[in-house]
């Protein structure tokens, strides 16, 4: 959360968020989405018993809702998306409606590089404004744990520039 509430000054009170995925990613995130002030999570899964899984073990159903993957084209839009699966990648495209999203619709994927290639593209023609992959959160994440070991957190916005300067020059090469 630190890299869209801190670094990037995104407010995520309020939203309706949708996470797709329930594996472990999403059990890291999912806890950290509430803590944030959202107002609703819609965690959808292509195993719905790990979607059933996850709202159950968060303990809080009047905020935390399961759907399934063939429910999509009618939860209408969401403020937030988060991608916390691997639906999408090894060239395949992602199959998300577009009916999720709107242009103010925040698309997050919490991989990075060419792994959040194929959900950062359907947002952007879903019409997404604000598409963030997770290079932010690993950053965030390694000095979190710098942190624990060392008693204080490191500055992280020369890595991420640094990081983020190194990715976009490799995809401007290609």
């Amino acid at each position: 959360m630190h890299d869209l509430t801190e670094r990037r000054r995104i407010d995520l009170r309020s939203r309706r968020v949708l996470l797709v995925g329930a594996g472990g990613a999403a059990r890291g995130v999912a806890p950290a989405l509430l803590d944030a002030g959202i107002d609703e999570l819609w965690v959808v899964n292509r195993t719905p018993e790990k979607a059933d899984a996850l709202v159950d073990a968060m303990g809080e159903p009047g905020r935390v809702h399961t759907r399934y993957w063939a429910d999509l084209r009618n939860l209408g839009t969401f403020d937030m998306i988060v991608n916390a699966t691997s639906a999408g990648r090894g060239g395949a495209p992602l199959e998300l409606p577009f009916t999720l999203a709107t242009a103010r619709t925040l698309a997050v994927d919490l991989s990075y590089g060419e792994a959040a290639g194929p959900f950062l593209a359907w947002a952007q023609a879903a019409g997404c404004e604000t598409r963030v992959d997770g290079l932010g959160m690993l950053v965030e994440q390694a000095a979190e744990s710098f942190a624990i070991w060392h008693g204080r957190r490191p500055d992280t916005d020369p890595v991420y520039a640094s990081l983020s300067a190194r990715a976009d020059s490799l995809h401007t090469a290609d």
